[in-house]
Protein backbone atom coordinates (compact mmCIF):
# COMPACT_ATOMS: atom_id res chain seq x y z
CA UNK A 1 0.00 0.00 0.00
CA UNK A 2 1.43 3.50 -0.69
CA UNK A 3 1.28 5.88 1.68
CA UNK A 4 0.79 9.28 0.45
CA UNK A 5 3.15 12.46 2.15
CA UNK A 6 1.49 14.55 4.61
CA UNK A 7 -0.05 17.73 3.51
CA UNK A 8 0.81 21.25 4.54
CA UNK A 9 -2.86 21.23 5.70
CA UNK A 10 -2.49 18.34 7.88
CA UNK A 11 0.72 19.67 9.63
CA UNK A 12 -0.74 22.73 10.51
CA UNK A 13 -3.48 21.01 12.21
CA UNK A 14 -1.12 18.93 13.85
CA UNK A 15 1.12 21.28 15.13
CA UNK A 16 -0.74 22.03 18.31
CA UNK A 17 -0.73 18.63 19.52
CA UNK A 18 3.14 18.66 18.67
CA UNK A 19 3.98 21.82 20.53
CA UNK A 20 1.50 20.13 23.44
CA UNK A 21 4.14 17.40 24.68
CA UNK A 22 4.46 16.95 28.24
CA UNK A 23 8.28 18.01 28.58
CA UNK A 24 7.64 21.25 26.20
CA UNK A 25 4.43 22.30 28.70
CA UNK A 26 6.29 21.41 31.86
CA UNK A 27 9.07 23.69 30.52
CA UNK A 28 6.07 26.28 29.70
CA UNK A 29 4.94 26.36 33.29
CA UNK A 30 7.76 25.46 35.36
CA UNK A 31 8.17 27.91 38.80
CA UNK A 32 10.93 27.78 40.45
CA UNK A 33 11.14 26.89 44.13
CA UNK A 34 10.43 29.83 46.57
CA UNK A 35 13.17 28.99 49.86
CA UNK A 36 13.77 30.87 53.18
CA UNK A 37 16.34 30.51 55.57
CA UNK A 38 14.13 30.84 58.85
CA UNK A 39 16.21 33.23 61.75
CA UNK A 40 15.31 33.14 65.42
CA UNK A 41 16.42 36.38 66.80
CA UNK A 42 18.87 36.35 63.80
CA UNK A 43 20.16 32.98 64.24
CA UNK A 44 19.61 30.47 61.59
CA UNK A 45 17.11 27.61 62.67
CA UNK A 46 15.94 25.95 59.39
CA UNK A 47 14.33 26.17 56.24
CA UNK A 48 10.94 26.69 54.64
CA UNK A 49 10.48 26.07 50.77
CA UNK A 50 7.50 25.26 48.44
CA UNK A 51 8.27 23.49 45.82
CA UNK A 52 6.17 23.51 42.67
CA UNK A 53 5.39 20.18 41.42
CA UNK A 54 3.12 21.40 38.49
CA UNK A 55 2.81 24.84 37.59
CA UNK A 56 0.65 26.43 35.23
CA UNK A 57 -3.35 27.48 35.96
CA UNK A 58 -3.80 23.73 38.24
CA UNK A 59 -0.83 23.87 40.33
CA UNK A 60 0.38 21.10 42.37
CA UNK A 61 2.88 22.44 45.49
CA UNK A 62 4.44 20.62 48.54
CA UNK A 63 5.82 22.45 51.25
CA UNK A 64 8.41 21.58 53.73
CA UNK A 65 9.38 23.40 57.29
CA UNK A 66 12.46 21.96 59.17
CA UNK A 67 13.35 24.04 62.32
CA UNK A 68 15.13 23.26 65.38
CA UNK A 69 16.08 25.24 68.26
CA UNK A 70 19.44 24.36 70.02
CA UNK A 71 20.83 25.11 73.43
CA UNK A 72 24.98 24.62 73.39
CA UNK A 73 24.49 21.84 70.75
CA UNK A 74 21.61 20.53 72.97
CA UNK A 75 18.06 20.87 70.61
CA UNK A 76 15.39 22.40 72.70
CA UNK A 77 12.49 22.51 70.21
CA UNK A 78 11.74 20.83 67.11
CA UNK A 79 9.48 21.30 64.48
CA UNK A 80 8.57 19.68 61.20
CA UNK A 81 5.46 20.19 58.85
CA UNK A 82 4.65 18.69 55.19
CA UNK A 83 1.95 19.27 53.31
CA UNK A 84 0.90 18.93 49.54
CA UNK A 85 -2.05 21.28 47.41
CA UNK A 86 -3.62 20.43 44.14
CA UNK A 87 -4.90 23.49 42.80
CA UNK A 88 -7.74 24.04 39.95
CA UNK A 89 -9.64 27.16 38.87
CA UNK A 90 -7.99 29.30 41.74
CA UNK A 91 -9.79 26.74 44.20
CA UNK A 92 -8.50 24.21 46.45
CA UNK A 93 -9.37 20.68 45.64
CA UNK A 94 -7.04 18.75 47.69
CA UNK A 95 -4.74 19.15 51.12
CA UNK A 96 -2.95 16.64 53.07
CA UNK A 97 -0.78 17.87 55.31
CA UNK A 98 1.43 16.47 58.15
CA UNK A 99 2.77 18.55 61.65
CA UNK A 100 4.80 17.39 64.64
CA UNK A 101 5.51 20.60 66.57
CA UNK A 102 7.86 19.32 69.18
CA UNK A 103 6.33 15.75 69.68
CA UNK A 104 2.48 16.90 69.00
CA UNK A 105 1.26 15.60 65.87
CA UNK A 106 -1.28 17.37 63.77
CA UNK A 107 -2.59 16.05 60.48
CA UNK A 108 -5.31 17.82 58.61
CA UNK A 109 -7.24 16.87 54.96
CA UNK A 110 -9.23 18.91 52.56
CA UNK A 111 -11.01 17.41 49.72
CA UNK A 112 -13.46 19.75 47.66
CA UNK A 113 -16.71 18.39 46.71
CA UNK A 114 -19.86 19.61 45.31
CA UNK A 115 -20.92 21.14 48.82
CA UNK A 116 -17.60 22.87 48.92
CA UNK A 117 -14.32 21.86 50.99
CA UNK A 118 -14.49 18.63 53.05
CA UNK A 119 -12.16 19.10 56.13
CA UNK A 120 -10.69 16.80 58.70
CA UNK A 121 -8.46 17.91 61.61
CA UNK A 122 -8.00 18.41 65.46
CA UNK A 123 -11.01 20.66 64.88
CA UNK A 124 -13.03 17.72 63.68
CA UNK A 125 -14.67 17.39 60.52
CA UNK A 126 -16.48 19.74 58.91
CA UNK A 127 -17.70 21.67 54.97
CA UNK A 128 -15.95 25.08 54.55
CA UNK A 129 -16.93 27.29 51.08
CA UNK A 130 -15.06 26.43 48.03
CA UNK A 131 -12.65 29.23 47.99
CA UNK A 132 -11.09 28.77 51.54
CA UNK A 133 -7.51 29.40 51.11
CA UNK A 134 -4.62 27.99 54.05
CA UNK A 135 -2.19 29.70 55.25
CA UNK A 136 0.30 28.62 53.87
CA UNK A 137 1.50 31.97 52.57
CA UNK A 138 2.48 31.57 48.66
CA UNK A 139 -0.37 33.26 47.37
CA UNK A 140 -0.91 36.84 48.01
CA UNK A 141 -4.61 36.35 47.80
CA UNK A 142 -5.21 34.94 50.90
CA UNK A 143 -4.03 38.41 52.51
CA UNK A 144 -7.63 39.22 50.96
CA UNK A 145 -9.88 36.86 53.10
CA UNK A 146 -11.26 37.00 56.55
CA UNK A 147 -10.92 33.25 57.18
CA UNK A 148 -8.46 31.01 56.53
CA UNK A 149 -7.71 27.56 56.88
CA UNK A 150 -4.72 26.40 59.74
CA UNK A 151 -2.80 23.76 57.59
CA UNK A 152 -1.58 22.91 61.18
CA UNK A 153 -4.37 22.47 63.58
CA UNK A 154 -7.40 22.21 60.72
CA UNK A 155 -9.60 24.44 62.03
CA UNK A 156 -10.38 27.89 60.15
CA UNK A 157 -9.13 31.12 62.07
CA UNK A 158 -10.58 34.84 61.46
CA UNK A 159 -8.25 37.48 60.64
CA UNK A 160 -7.78 40.95 59.27
CA UNK A 161 -5.10 42.11 56.65
CA UNK A 162 -3.91 45.69 55.94
CA UNK A 163 -1.69 46.84 53.53
CA UNK A 164 0.78 49.00 55.87
CA UNK A 165 3.14 50.30 52.45
CA UNK A 166 5.70 49.07 49.99
CA UNK A 167 9.36 48.53 51.13
CA UNK A 168 13.03 47.46 49.60
CA UNK A 169 13.79 44.29 50.33
CA UNK A 170 17.37 42.95 49.46
CA UNK A 171 17.13 39.98 48.08
CA UNK A 172 20.63 37.91 47.38
CA UNK A 173 22.08 41.00 47.07
CA UNK A 174 19.46 42.66 44.72
CA UNK A 175 16.77 45.25 45.83
CA UNK A 176 13.24 44.24 45.64
CA UNK A 177 10.14 46.72 46.40
CA UNK A 178 7.94 44.45 47.96
CA UNK A 179 4.33 45.00 49.18
CA UNK A 180 3.90 44.20 53.15
CA UNK A 181 0.56 43.14 54.96
CA UNK A 182 0.25 42.51 58.87
CA UNK A 183 -1.62 40.04 59.75
CA UNK A 184 -4.01 40.13 62.87
CA UNK A 185 -6.68 38.60 64.73
CA UNK A 186 -6.17 34.45 64.96
CA UNK A 187 -3.12 34.83 63.01
CA UNK A 188 -0.68 37.66 64.19
CA UNK A 189 2.37 38.14 61.25
CA UNK A 190 4.16 40.50 58.80
CA UNK A 191 3.91 39.28 54.74
CA UNK A 192 5.50 40.85 51.70
CA UNK A 193 5.19 39.85 48.54
CA UNK A 194 7.27 41.12 44.92
CA UNK A 195 5.61 43.01 42.76
CA UNK A 196 4.93 39.76 40.58
CA UNK A 197 3.12 38.52 44.06
CA UNK A 198 5.28 36.26 44.95
CA UNK A 199 5.98 35.62 48.67
CA UNK A 200 9.29 36.94 49.55
CA UNK A 201 9.21 37.93 53.81
CA UNK A 202 7.55 37.09 56.20
CA UNK A 203 8.10 37.81 60.80
CA UNK A 204 6.34 37.05 63.85
CA UNK A 205 6.91 36.48 67.64
CA UNK A 206 7.01 32.87 68.82
CA UNK A 207 8.09 32.17 72.60
CA UNK A 208 8.97 35.85 72.95
CA UNK A 209 11.40 35.14 70.17
CA UNK A 210 11.24 37.05 66.68
CA UNK A 211 11.57 35.04 63.74
CA UNK A 212 11.88 36.43 60.60
CA UNK A 213 12.04 34.56 57.33
CA UNK A 214 14.87 35.46 54.46
CA UNK A 215 14.56 34.63 51.04
CA UNK A 216 17.56 32.22 49.59
CA UNK A 217 17.20 33.89 46.41
CA UNK A 218 14.65 35.30 43.53
CA UNK A 219 12.95 33.14 41.15
CA UNK A 220 14.41 33.30 37.27
CA UNK A 221 12.62 35.57 35.09
CA UNK A 222 9.61 33.73 33.32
Amino acid sequence: MTMSKPSRRGLLLAAPALLASPALLNAATRRDPITFTVLRSGTPIGTHSVEFVRGGEEPVVEIAIDMVVRFASIPLYRYTHRSREEWSGGLLQRLDARTDDNGTQTEVRARAGSGGLAIEGSGGAYVAPADTKPTSYWQEEMTRRTRLLHTQEGTLIDVASRQTGTEELTIAGNPVEIRVYEVTGELNTRLGYARTGEWVDLEFMARGSKIRYRRDRLSSPA
